[in-house]
């Protein structure tokens, strides 16, 4: 009995084509591993300051910044520290009002997002503002500016600048918020 090579490359593609198909079932068919991340500590160039991040999230030499974190370039925070006695600004309000002016001269299209909010916990009041506009590179980022006050410290002020890209807000606030409200005085 003599077999056509045509039937026989036939059959191989279609044996192919269902072993590629079985795979693909398969491979969605397996639960997607969940990667738990851990919290990581980092302290401000003072070492007065200790926050919590997820371990994502990476330490940058940055000029100015007394720390500065970054998630895949999608996600900054930038902390400046404050001993109210060393500055012109006599309080937490004033910093932020600057800093907010500073912002407001240097992006496009900056515009008020979210009002101005104090969150007042047992060590420490944040008062954060969130704004939008397109940054330096032309994203279309929500900037939250915060001031952190510890209570234990009066004198001792935190300006935080956060950066999130716009369409990745609603997945990163909370993340971002816990890390202002992680903040340590040490």
């Amino acid at each position: 009995m003599k077999i056509n090579k045509k039937y026989i490359i036939i059959f191989g593609l279609v044996v192919f084509a269902f072993l590629i198909f079985l795979f693909l079932i398969l491979k969605s068919n397996k639960p997607e591993e969940i990667i738990e991340l851990k919290n990581v500590t980092f302290t401000t160039s003072d070492n007065r300051v200790t926050i919590t991040a997820k371990e994502d999230f990476k330490k940058r030499d940055v000029s100015n910044y007394d720390l500065y974190l970054t998630k895949n370039d999608k996600q900054i925070v930038g902390l400046f520290t404050y001993n109210l006695n060393e500055y012109e600004e006599k309080n937490s309000k004033e910093i932020l009002d600057k800093q907010i002016e500073y912002f407001t001269s240097t992006r496009k299209d900056f515009k008020l997002f979210k009002k101005e909010k104090i969150i007042d916990l047992d060590d420490k009041k944040i008062t954060k503002v969130e704004y939008s506009g397109t940054n330096t590179d032309s994203s279309d980022c929500v900037y939250i500016f915060a001031v952190i006050d510890f209570k234990s410290d009066p004198n001792y002020v935190v300006y935080s600048n956060e950066v999130i890209l716009h369409k990745d807000y609603e997945s990163n606030i909370s993340e971002m918020l816990d890390i202002l409200k992680n903040a340590k005085l040490n």
